[in-house]
């Protein structure tokens, strides 16, 4: 796979390359490179899905923006994206799944500190880039399930009410234990932040 010239550091997961600029300290590719490993633990043939879709893990130092990135470059515009995101998961226009380096290894002035972003853009990317294609049936059924929780009032005032995408992200980060929980329905999280709790 031919990447930017931006591109200076490199390991992988599964053959998945995961990738920064020098500015990144080589812990934040190696925690990058655990969540991956992880995340696709039981599903290792998704692995070869996203490799196929010339997917990569692009960790941004604290330094850099959303627009720094390469395959991020032409969003605009560009104050909006790099105000708004400190992640974007990957798409077949933009294969680059993007996290940061502060929130991989949770610096305290992490503007999402108490969940895993990369968990989340990890996890859109495998829904759009890997289960669709060997699971023709996930997406009309994660439509239902969303559509069903939704009727029954879960998740109200949440981000995970946003569309059926956020639902499965924000719970694949749940499931994992790496989502924030405050008390009561606050625009983006509630009170159920764990596996347990999803149960």
């Amino acid at each position: 796979m031919r990447l930017d010239a931006f591109y200076t550091k490199y390991i992988s997961s599964r053959d998945i390359p995961i990738v920064s600029s020098g500015k990144v300290p080589d812990k934040a590719l190696i925690e990058a490179r655990r969540i991956v490993d992880n995340m696709l633990a039981k599903k290792p043939e998704l692995a070869k899905v996203l490799i196929k879709n010339r997917v990569r893990i692009a960790v941004m130092a604290a330094s850099e923006l959303t627009t720094d990135i390469p395959e991020h470059s032409d969003l605009r515009p560009r104050e909006h994206w790099d105000k708004r995101a400190r992640g974007l998961g990957a798409t077949r226009a933009r294969p680059a799944c993007s996290c940061a380096e502060e929130n991989l290894l949770a610096y305290r002035n992490d503007p999402y500190r108490g969940e895993n972003i990369l968990i989340h853009e990890f996890a859109h990317t495998l829904h759009e880039l890997a289960i669709m294609e060997v699971d023709e049936t996930f997406d009309a059924r994660l439509r239902s399930t969303y559509a069903s929780a939704m009727k029954r009032g879960l998740w109200a005032n949440t981000y995970a009410a946003t569309n059926h995408k956020e639902y499965w992200a924000e719970g694949v980060q749940s499931w994992l234990n790496a989502n924030r929980e405050v008390s009561r329905g606050d625009g983006i999280h509630n009170g159920i932040n764990t596996h347990r709790e999803l149960r």
